[in-house]
């Protein structure tokens, strides 16, 4: 294998006037950012004693240390300084790179100086190893914050290499701006979310380069691979998370070429995984490097040419340079969309159908199949783009594949057209098999994006398909909406709550809003930031508990929905409906949606009792029942239960409305519970889910109480939590509003704290994991209606 002759060191992305795009992560950039500011404001004249004693520690360290703190802390000055000076002689080439710079160094500055003068009513230390002898911390820490921003708003200009020498240039500068006493831990951290914000806003506003490689560096691999090549250009089409070219080989065949490569930030792995939970692309490859994604790509595509489909010619495929990896074919024709529709003929479309059922008989699917992935040629239809697709696909996958495909093709040649050829090609039992995933959910963004009313047009497709095939459409959940009358009763059972408490407790309002006013409010604002981070597990239990692959991110926000249906149904009645509305968008069953949805908060159950017994006879809790077991008749006890499971299951048995529908709930239920214990990696799952949400609740709990200056231990306050949600839950009101916080201040005074203290600490509790989530779960709510997933 000859040499790669690379034309150009790759220091930069590499070429200039690249398209700019805005990326999620960046404005995850600003709010982090914007959350270490305020978290730093709120700490400068209230620091935690830890804070101090770290400050000590350093200010204790030998000379050497502070010899070396002090070398960093200049050096990292030096690297910026020396990126940026690499970019200045190519000044035309990287002009935006500078225009960027500019800009959010002088945005950087400007803040830096006002929350100085804000906060120290001076101006803020410039260059204080200079300057200074006996500094004095302060924030901001001008040289932590404008090495970070300069950095972060590089960071899309810069190859990996530099970009890790940025984030090393970084941590140093905090460090050494502690141990050289020029800001506190929390200074520091605020410093970082001063650049954070500046940069991301910047970003976000300006949007970032996509990073595509340069096409010489593409041409060079390419005949390092064995294909001799020119006329390279990036392709007119491109695809998310890699970069597209086309080049004419040798012989005059047309070359398509897919690049994954080192600057091209999505087709990273944390990229990877960010765009798969937003956009619901549940079966992307995220590979661990490029040269798995395009190995992936090329078994795929050699199994369907094997299995009889028509499939372009794979030319190269592999990484012959560290810069980038690429998978090339040659027959891939012309995409079907781009050509002339009188070549679109029924029989043409029948052929791609007949693929289809090809491709699903050897138990493969594709993955992204719409009408970019299939390609004309006067031989037939090509399938191409087999980067997401699975050898082990199950009926959903199978499932997804017709409905995206249908979705598309209905766009080009008509619905009608469509559904008909579908029928021919495809077969009456697997398109009725896909009848269930013709929702708008189960097609990708880019190709719901093809129709100007996607809800429509697939509720027009779904109806042909019933009607063709004489099947009847799954009917939605009918999900109970939080009405008006809803919100009043709520808002008069908060209100009577809040006016007994005092009553009843002989606690005044004026002594816990004095608890509250005297709190630590950054320990407040941690607890918020853990508080919100219970949706996480509770999204991956319901994950767990459902056999159809979800995306992760509609998901995620279905948590925060289903706090604000509480506020209409009570208990778990209203998660278990909001889940059954948003798995039947997936092709699951009403029935199974609900057996399924059930056996998440039945795991959720078990272990919210198994936390309560374990803390009971092995923790230092102590609920002042004064009750000796030998009193307590037992045996009657079990009778009485006995006869009640008696009682209930002669009653379903015996009165026909009751039995025909239990019973099916029951079986289905039962079906459910079943494939869930056949699979340990989803029974454990399920049960490690639950046992995070419930610990996360403990924790917020447990932080909420340390702020208020109170000590209790953490299984005391995850006693209090899971005790307080498993007493509310037994009463049917909305939310267990002020059930929940009568029972969980009686229980904080039962372990000990002062009366005013455990209802300044319930509200605080409450507010965080309750009433907060459930205001942002009226967007979320919106949002999901909005996107058709309920």
């Amino acid at each position: 294998m000859k040499a790669l002759a690379v034309p150009r060191a790759s220091y930069f992305v590499a070429s200039a006037g690249q398209p700019r795009v805005r990326r999620p992560r960046d404005v995850l950039t600003v709010v982090v950012g914007l959350l270490l500011i305020v978290w730093a404001l709120f700490t400068v004249d209230n620091s935690p004693a830890w804070e101090q004693a770290f400050v000590e520690l350093v200010a204790s360290s030998p000379s050497w240390v502070q010899s070396l703190l002090s070398i960093g802390y200049l050096l990292s000055l030096v690297y910026v300084l020396i990126v940026i000076g690499g970019a200045i002689p190519k000044r035309r080439e990287r002009d935006r790179m500078l225009r960027d710079l500019v800009i959010v160094a002088v945005g950087t500055v400007v803040l830096v100086v006002l929350l100085s003068f804000l906060v120290n009513g001076a101006w803020p230390y410039v260059l204080p190893e200079i300057d200074l002898q006996n500094p004095e911390p302060r924030f901001p820490v001008t040289r932590v914050a404008l090495v970070t921003s300069l950095l972060v708003v590089m960071a899309p200009h810069m190859t990996r290499p530099l970009r890790r020498f940025g984030w090393l240039a970084m941590v140093t500068t905090a460090v050494a701006s502690v141990g050289l006493s020029y800001g506190s831990p929390m200074h520091t951290v605020g410093s970082f979310g001063i650049g954070l914000f500046c940069a991301g806003t910047y970003l976000v506003i300006a949007g970032s380069p996509r990073g595509y490689p340069h096409p010489e560096t593409v041409s060079a691999t390419l005949e390092t691979l064995g294909v001799l090549n020119r006329d390279i250009r990036p392709a007119p089409y491109q695809t998310w998370g890699v970069v597209r070219f086309v080049a004419t080989d040798h012989g005059g065949k047309l070359v398509d070429i897919k690049v994954h490569g080192r600057d091209a930030f999505d087709s990273q792995l944390a990229a990877k995984v960010w765009h798969t939970m937003w956009y619901r692309e549940t079966e992307r490859t995220v590979s661990f490097s490029r040269l798995q994604a395009v190995e992936h790509e090329a078994l795929i595509t050699v199994l369907a040419d094997r299995a009889g489909l028509k499939v372009p010619d794979l030319a190269a495929v592999g990484s012959a340079s560290p810069e980038l990896a690429l998978i090339a074919f040659r027959g891939s024709g012309q995409a079907i969309a781009e050509v002339d529709q009188d070549l679109l003929t029924d029989e043409f479309l029948v052929r791609i159908w007949e693929q289809v059922a090809l491709l699903h008989q050897k138990m493969m699917s594709h993955g992204s199949l719409d009408t970019s992935a299939v390609h004309y040629l006067p031989s037939g239809p090509v399938i191409t783009d087999f980067a997401l697709g699975s050898l082990a696909a199950d009926d959903a996958d199978q499932g997804a594949d017709v409905a995206e495909l249908l979705f598309s093709l209905a766009v080009l040649v008509g619905e009608e057209r469509a559904v008909d050829t579908a029928l021919r090609g495809l077969g009456e039992s697997r398109l009725v098999g896909a009848l269930p995933y013709l929702q708008v959910p189960a097609v990708s963004s880019s190709t719901r994006r093809l129709a100007q009313r996607p809800k429509v047009l697939m509720t027009t497709l779904a109806d042909a398909v019933a009607d063709v095939t004489g099947s009847a459409r799954p009917e939605p959940v009918q999900l109970r909406r939080v009405s008006v009358s809803s919100l009043i009763t709520l808002g008069l059972i908060l209100l009577l709550a809040f006016a007994l408490i005092p009553r009843l407790t002989q606690v005044d309002y004026a002594e816990i809003w004095s608890v509250l006013q005297h709190a630590d409010w950054a320990l407040i604002v941690l607890a918020v930031l853990v508080g919100h981070t219970q949706f996480f597990p509770s999204a991956t239990s319901t994950m767990f508990a459902v056999s159809v692959k979800l995306p992760f991110w509609p998901l995620l926000i279905l948590q925060t929905a289903s706090q604000f249906i509480a506020l209409a149904i009570p208990s778990s009645a209203g998660r278990v409906a909001m889940n059954a509305a948003f798995l039947h968008k997936f092709g699951v069953s009403i029935t199974t949606a609900l057996a399924q949805g059930a056996i998440d908060g039945f795991s959720g159950f078990l272990v919210q009792v198994a936390l309560l017994l374990i803390i009971l006879l092995t923790g230092d809790i102590d609920l002042g029942l004064n009750i000796d077991p030998a009193d307590v008749p037992w045996l009657l006890i079990l009778g009485i239960v006995v006869l009640l499971v008696i009682v209930v299951i002669v009653v379903v048995l015996k009165v026909p409305r009751i039995r025909d529908r239990v019973v099916p709930v029951i079986t289905q239920g039962w079906d459910a519970l079943l494939v869930v214990m056949h699979q340990p990696s989803r029974a454990i799952g399920l049960l490690v889910s639950n046992f995070v949400f419930w610990n996360v609740l403990g924790l917020t709990l447990w932080i909420v109480i340390q702020s208020v200056g109170s000590n209790l231990s953490y299984s005391s306050a995850l006693f209090v939590a899971a005790g307080t949600s498993l007493l509310a839950g037994f009463m049917p009101i909305p939310g267990g509003v002020g059930v929940a916080e009568a029972t969980m201040t009686a229980l904080l005074v039962t372990t000990g704290l002062d009366q005013h203290v455990a209802i300044a600490v319930t509200a605080t509790y409450r507010l965080i994991t309750f009433y907060l989530p459930a205001l942002e779960g009226f967007f979320g709510t919106r949002w999901l209606q909005r996107h058709e997933y309920i």
